[in-house]
């Protein structure tokens, strides 16, 4: 290797050939001048470096070129770096998902290019029927239940206004005339409640449930033929348009009919309410019946007045409180009866049930009664 002083023979620095180069002692004493001496260092002077010494670092590094470096387990370290291990198994998950893919491809790309017009219109088809077939059996359905309805609604109105024309009135047990009845309850609510169950039998009579639509059946046609194709696609869609239509007309009679119980139901409703004042009349109209007559009756007009009416137990409370206000009447009936045989005992001077007195024996003596010159009275 060279040395410093052989790179540069000409000493610290060469300029121009034709300007001779300035002293290093004339440009330290111009430094000098311009900025001062310089400072005193207490640092003691570093050694001139071994020139020779340097060269023969620089040779050995030539030599070896990772120096310090320390061997692992006695072995010069390799220069060539070590290889990694194949995976097999994320190789052959590689290679599948690869192989997935171009079969993906290839299967997208066949079918795109064997696809034809009619194939895709026949899968618009069958979703035309799909839907079809759903909205018939909504239809079939909803018409079903409607028509039920309506049949168990004209029973329910059927039976309660034979219940309230039956236990509206009753015989009456003063009057000995065939067909001579008493008001069971408030004459004006009972017609108000008639009338309006009147009115909703013939709401349920005028309710017309629409005919179902003719079934949808897919004609015969060539599947390959787009015209064919194209023809049933536009019977599918006005089959449906014919089913939607069906469907919304059922439906308006679902609100039809839903809209014709809650009148009558709430007249009814009222004349069961009704009840506690007619018990409160009739107890005041047969005062002189036995007392716990008069809790029945009231009893049974509580029930009447919490129960539906038109359930088989809101029947049977009316025919309950019907039978408890004849049992009131027939016990005013025979209270009134004893008391008139009383007052008729008592103005032929003795009661029914009691014998009249006997008369005296007659003590008088024969000789005192002829003495006496008269008849003696007879005795009272």
């Amino acid at each position: 290797m060279t040395a410093l002083s052989d790179l540069f023979p000409d000493g610290p620095r060469v300029a121009d050939p034709g300007i001779a180069p300035l002293d290093d002692h004339h440009t330290v004493r111009r430094l000098r001048e311009m900025i001062g001496a310089p400072r005193e260092s207490g640092a003691s002077a570093r050694p001139l470096a071994n020139t020779h010494e340097l060269i023969r670092m620089v040779d050995a590094a030539a030599h070896q070129p990772i120096p310090g470096a320390a061997e692992t387990n006695g072995t010069a370290p390799s220069g060539r770096r070590a290889r990694r291990r194949v995976d097999a198994l994320a190789l052959a998950s590689g290679v599948l998902a690869v192989v997935a893919v171009a079969a993906a491809a290839t299967v997208g790309a066949v079918q795109m290019a064997t696809a034809s017009p009619a194939a895709s219109s026949l899968q618009s088809l069958e979703a035309d029927e799909a839907a079809i077939q759903n909205a018939y059996q909504s239809l079939v359905s909803t018409r079903d239940r409607i028509i039920a309805d309506v049949e168990t609604q004209k029973t329910d109105a059927a039976s309660i206004r034979a219940a309230l024309v039956s236990t509206g009135t009753a015989p009456d047990p003063a009057s000995s005339e065939d067909g001579a009845s008493i008001a069971v309850t408030d004459a004006a609510a009972l017609q108000t409640a008639l009338t309006a169950v009147d009115a909703y039998a013939d709401g349920l009579a005028a309710i017309v449930v629409p005919d179902l639509p003719a079934e949808y059946l897919r004609p015969d046609l060539d599947e390959d033929s787009l015209v064919e194709v194209g023809s049933a696609i536009d019977a599918a869609q006005g089959q449906l348009v014919a089913a939607d239509a069906a469907l919304a007309a059922t439906r308006g009679v679902r609100t039809q009919l839903d809209a014709l119980r809650p009148t009558a139901e709430t007249a009814v409703s009222a004349y069961a309410a009704s009840f506690a004042g007619a018990a409160q009349r009739s107890i005041a109209r047969y005062p002189d019946a036995a007392e716990e007559l008069h809790v029945t009756l009231t009893d049974a007009a509580a029930i009447v007045g919490s129960a539906n009416l038109w359930s088989p137990a809101g029947i049977a409370a009316l025919e309950d409180y019907r039978d408890a206000l004849v049992a009131v009447a027939a016990d005013q009936v025979r209270f009134e009866i004893d008391r008139g045989q009383q007052q008729n005992n008592t103005q032929q001077g003795s009661p029914p049930d009691q014998d009249p007195t006997p008369a005296p024996e007659d003590s008088t003596d024969p000789s005192t009664e002829e003495t006496s010159g008269g008849d003696t009275p007879p005795a009272g």
